[in-house]
């Protein structure tokens, strides 16, 4: 008997249909391409912190990535749709902005990036 990988197959399913890649969906969350891999190929057991940044990095509520039904584009609010866009053009944007940057400003920035999201999580939470 196989077991499912529901959320692994949710997490591809809403990336696909996003049209990134498993390493824009890494830079986005914070998380690693081979995280990302392993979660969505089932080798990996994911974590509740885990699923929260793909979630937040995806716009995706997430209780989506474990409906047995997968991808419903309905249950997705429009508005998170379009939000999600605009994260979609910022990010490989981004990507080609680093490409070419020398490691150690790619590395400051990144630094700069997961202080903020901290930042923008701690308020979202207090409020």
């Amino acid at each position: 008997m196989s077991k499912k990988n529901i959320v692994g197959n949710n997490i591809r399913k809403f990336r696909l249909r996003s049209g990134i890649t498993q390493e824009e969906l890494a830079l986005m969350s914070g998380l690693s391409q081979g995280y990302i891999n392993q979660l969505e190929s089932g080798k990996r057991k994911y974590t509740q912190k885990s699923l929260e940044l793909i979630a937040h990095a995806m716009s995706v509520p997430l209780v989506e990535f474990f409906t047995e039904k997968g991808v419903n584009k309905d249950t997705v609010v429009k508005e998170t749709e379009g939000n999600y866009q605009k994260k979609k053009l910022y990010t490989k944007e981004f990507v080609q902005l680093l490409n070419g940057l020398p490691e150690h400003i790619i590395k400051h920035y990144l630094t700069l990036l997961k202080l903020e999201r901290e930042l923008v999580m701690k308020n979202r939470k207090s409020s």
